[in-house]
């Protein structure tokens, strides 16, 4: 670029002198071309984006290449007249490059640099560095750094540095000078492995591969040259029409040929000329993924899977193995439920390569193992779960027992294609069903309609059920079991007949406007999302002015009931704990798990729900709001409930996701006392009970703080941690409040939690001496 620049300066001085300009431009258009399309960079001096560095024979280049679509660039030496699937012989210490206009290579001395946005990347080791010291694409694929003064100095090459492709005057041993073992080495998933010289043996090398594989081999006389008294070997040069190279790829290593049949130009392709180990049944990896190494030593593909590269398959080269005819349906759809079918594979000579245990303990939950994860492609069940992933090798049928087997998983539409000779079967019966499920259909229609037609449906995400008023109404066989009433409206038990009848809990909202709007506010939220310490919204239903939300039944009822209530059951220390763990936990996957953070806005005992097992479940979400993730105006039309709503809410600042976590900050206090916060009391200057709890956290005496009927009976590390943790939720300024996130890790232990300052709103109501002054809308 440098020689450019000077060339067109020159020429432009040189202006009145040659009046024919045009020849000026000509003489710049020539350097340009020999400058960007030259087989040297000298020292200061480099190439940049897509400028590459030609070979004088035109059959190799120097730039910077992606190996597929979406990948990052690589600085590496290729062949410049192949197709471009052919690999890269040097490939510059596997730097990678994100931002190809502003990729370089330049030379600084001795030594070539890669850099990106003008930082250096990664620059080559250089003993001297001689002022006069250029680099050059030789017609060898060798890119070397020499001394132009001397062309027979060199200071580096790429030939030292191969990566799991070699060219022929390539160098593989040990190096003269340095003593260092020169490799060739594998690097991508999954196998890795790497081939060296074994000086034991004329011509010897060691293939070795993860999975501890390590095999012993010979090279022919043919194919290599030894040098340095055996230390190194020289992959010898063929005819100069001939185009080859040294590839180790899946645990083989192979002499690559490129086979140009002009009779038949799609046949073209590269082609093994030799290969060890030499068939299916002593390479492990020979048929590549999915093939199938057969009993007289041929590579197959597995039924369902194809050549990943016919025209390689067909000229004897199988280590790019095979890929799906049609593709899975988890794969297609991206969803976790599908119709994927497995094939037994039997008579296998051992299992396939690098099984994965499992902890499934049948042959049905191995396979649903499988099932679940996309990338599963094959399972067995004997003696324990054997999964795997992604790929499959080493599938080598055996000739006598004993015999191994193996799942192998199919698409269903490739099921479908392979079941033709069943097909007229399946059409018959599935004939005979189809009439009879309409019949059934009109049926139940006739005898249901009033119910299915006045039942509107909603377009909500997730898995809800629509139900009909009279599936509801048999249900709960006419609302006759409440469980109880509030503002929203009242809550009955039922059961939902099936195969496993299932326990319901049916909230009929009343009202019209406000019960339509908390009735979507429900189902919008609860439809997209779900966590053990969400209460489950299974279905819905509307019928004219009805709203009916359908959930799943929490037999130990509202938390309120057992803190407040003398007739419920004494909950002790560790449930209480554990229950606030887990309103905490189910508050932070609304704020920051979700794809949309959700405000719940009415955090309170009587919206914690209680399973079997005392889990907490957070219910109610008739207030809730689906926020982008941006969110930072103020909510105005939204309240709570007095006594759990934040000092924002009065003041008028922004409402945020810590509006929450105030409210859980008094709740936690509720959990501790047992009693409720917004009662008056009377503890010496205190009338408010936060207050007088903020005090006691700074005097560290928090066992006063403990609900009285548990009599002492507490840990008293988790008692001041939880209290700790709800003074710091109620502090007047959001910003001093931590996360939900923070809070699950403080009550989890897995951070310390400092003693809070007093909030200073609390001190007023010390000063006021009226605890409902805060709360005055």
């Amino acid at each position: 670029m440098g020689a450019l620049k000077r060339v067109c300066s020159l020429s432009r001085l040189r202006e009145r002198a040659l009046p024919t300009f045009p020849l000026v431009l000509l003489g710049c258009a020539f350097f340009a071309v020999a400058a960007f399309a030259g087989d040297t960079i000298v020292s200061g001096d480099g190439i940049s984006g897509n400028e590459t560095l030609v070979s004088k024979n035109g059959d190799f280049e120097l730039g910077f290449f992606s190996p597929g679509d979406n990948i990052h660039f690589f600085l590496g030496v290729r062949f410049k007249k192949m197709p471009s699937t052919s690999p890269n012989f040097w490939v510059g210490n596997r730097v990678p490059i994100t931002d190809l206009s502003s990729a370089a290579l330049e030379v600084f001395g001795g030594s070539l640099c890669i850099k990106e946005a003008g930082a250096s990347l990664w620059c080559s080791s250089a003993a001297t560095s001689p002022p006069t010291a250029a680099a050059v694409l030789l017609d060898n694929g060798n890119l070397v750094v020499r001394d132009q003064a001397n062309s027979s100095q060199i200071l580096w090459q790429s030939f030292d540095y191969p990566g799991d492709t070699m060219l022929p005057g390539a160098r593989l041993g040990f190096d003269r000078d340095t003593g260092i073992n020169i490799s060739m080495t594998y690097e991508h998933y999954p196998l890795n492995g790497s081939i060296s010289v074994d000086r034991s043996r004329r011509n010897g090398f060691v293939l070795t591969a993860d999975g501890g594989l390590d095999t012993l081999g010979t090279f022919p006389d043919w194919m290599v040259t030894s040098q340095d008294n055996g230390s190194s070997l020289i992959l010898n040069r063929p005819n100069p029409n001939v185009i080859e190279f040294l590839q180790l790829h899946m645990g083989q290593v192979s002499l690559m040929r490129w086979s140009e049949d002009s009779a038949a130009a799609n046949k073209s392709g590269w082609v093994a000329r030799w290969t060890f180990p030499s068939d299916c049944k002593s390479g492990a990896f020979f048929c590549g993924t999915f093939g199938s190494c057969t009993s007289n030593g041929k590579c197959n593909c597995l039924d369902g899977f194809q050549p990943s590269y016919p025209v390689e398959w067909g000229l004897g080269y199988f280590v790019a193995g095979c890929s799906r005819s049609l593709p899975l349906s988890c794969e297609t759809n991206g969803q976790t439920e599908h119709d994927d079918s497995f094939i037994l594979i039997d008579k296998l000579q051992g299992l396939p390569y690098n099984p994965e245990d499992n902890s499934a303990e049948s042959d049905g939950d191995c396979k649903q193992a499988c099932f679940s994860n996309c990338y599963c492609v094959a399972y067995v069940y004997d003696s324990g779960c054997k999964l795997w992933y992604d790929k499959l090798y080493n599938l080598t049928f055996a000739s006598r027992p004993p015999y191994s087997k193996v799942y192998v998983r199919w698409g269903s539409e490739l099921r479908a294609k392979n079941g033709l000779h069943t097909r007229a079967i399946y059409l018959l019966v599935a004939g005979f069903i189809a009439l009879a499920s309409v019949i059934l259909i009109l049926a139940l229609l006739w005898r249901y309609r009033r119910d299915l037609f006045t039942c509107r449906k909603f377009e909500v995400e997730g898995s809800l059920v629509f139900y009909s008023y009279g599936q509801i109404k048999k249900a709960t066989r006419n609302f006759s079991d409440k469980l109880g009433e509030g503002g929203f409206g009242s809550v009955f038990k039922g059961t939902m007949p099936g195969p496993e009848p299932t326990v319901i809990a049916v909230k009929r909202l009343k009202g019209r406007g406000h019960a339509d709007k908390q009735f979507r506010a429900e189902v919008q939220t609860l439809g997209v999302v779900k966590h053990t310490n969400l209460v489950r919204l299974l279905g819905f239903c509307v019928k004219g002015d009805m709203r009916l939300l359908v959930y799943e039944y929490m037999p130990n009822g509202s938390l309120d009931s057992h803190l407040f209530s003398e007739r419920s059951s004494l909950l002790n220390w560790d449930l209480r704990y554990r229950i606030a763990l887990g309103i905490a936990k189910g508050l932070a996957y609304l704020h920051e798990a979700c794809e949309d953070c959700i405000i719940h806005f009415d955090i309170k005992p009587e919206n914690i729900l209680l399973d079997e097992e005392f889990c907490a479940k957070i219910s109610d979400f008739g207030m809730a709001k689906l926020l982008g993730r941006e969110f930072n105006s103020a909510l105005t039309t939204m309240r709570g409930t007095m006594g759990y709503l934040a000092p924002e809410w009065i003041s008028g600042q922004p409402i945020t996701k810590k509006a929450d976590v105030y409210s859980f900050g008094i709740v936690l206090l509720e959990i501790v006392s047992g009693r409720r916060t917004t009662k008056r009391l009377k503890f010496g200057s205190h009338r408010y009970f936060p207050l007088y709890a903020a005090a006691q956290v700074n005097e560290r005496n928090v066992l006063c703080l403990l609900d009285s009927r548990l009599e002492g009976n507490a840990n008293v590390k988790e008692l001041d941690i939880a209290c700790r943790v709800a003074c710091w939720c109620i502090q007047d300024d959001e910003d001093d409040r931590p996360s939900i996130g923070q809070v699950v890790r403080m009550l989890e232990g897995i951070v310390d939690t400092e003693i809070p300052p007093i909030p200073p709103s609390l001190h007023n109501l010390m000063e006021e001496g009226d605890s409902s002054s805060i709360y005055s809308d």
